[in-house]
């Protein structure tokens, strides 16, 4: 089972709110630079300390994925495509029924998010490959090439396994065309890195790729 990136997704929330806070740099406050977060003995940690920390440690993970989700959602409203709530029942309840009531509830446990987290972020991964799979659709010539190659392998005539095939160069199309997808997207969409610890974020754009809904199947 493939799971969401939980330690990114924490520290985008933790990275966050001490930017609110007023954590930025080169604009210390008294107040948020004195906020103790935590104490060793008579030391105290503060929200400065741990902001710097984050960036150093995760930072650039935690600002490209920021940055590709809201990325995502700009190009979603100015293509006019969404992500429909039957659509999202028809994704999420095959893997709810798969796992049973226990087993969804614990993973949601494990992954620390709730059902209605899970719908949003499975929302945003569909409306992503929306928008990929119509900027670089398959074709039929690669679906009957894929099959010429394993038909050893597949049990079945092309009709038979076509949706398997399917997936699989579906999967191999996100492989080879995703980050470039990505880039050109984030060219439209004017992104601006204004803080220079996080100039090569764009390295990080592999892991915004990874995150997708557990298995159904």
């Amino acid at each position: 089972m493939k799971k969401f990136n939980v330690s990114i997704l924490a520290a985008s929330a933790l990275v966050l709110s001490l930017a609110i806070a007023g954590c930025t740099p080169g604009k210390e406050t008294a107040s948020s630079s004195t906020e103790e977060l935590a104490k060793v003995g008579t030391v105290s940690i503060s929200k400065d300390q741990v902001y710097e920390a984050m960036k150093k440690e995760a930072g650039k993970r935690v600002m490209s994925d920021l940055i590709t989700k809201e990325v995502y959602k700009q190009e979603a409203i100015a293509q006019g495509i969404t992500v429909s709530e039957q659509e999202l029942d028809a994704k999420i309840n095959p893997i709810k029924e798969k796992m049973g009531p226990e087993k969804f509830q614990e993973y949601l446990t494990e992954e620390e998010i709730t059902e209605d987290e899970l719908r949003e972020r499975s929302r945003l991964i569909m409306l992503r490959d929306k928008m990929f799979e119509k900027a670089y659709p398959i074709t039929e010539e690669q679906i009957k090439e894929y099959y010429e190659k394993n038909k050893e392998k597949l049990d079945g005539t092309l009709e038979q396994v076509r949706p398997k095939v399917t997936e699989k160069v579906k999967d191999k199309n996100k492989r080879s065309n995703m980050s470039k997808w990505i880039k050109e997207i984030k060219q439209k969409h004017n992104v601006q890195i204004l803080d220079k610890a996080f100039e090569k974020v764009d390295d990080q754009e592999k892991e915004a790729n990874k995150a997708e809904l557990p298995a159904s199947k």
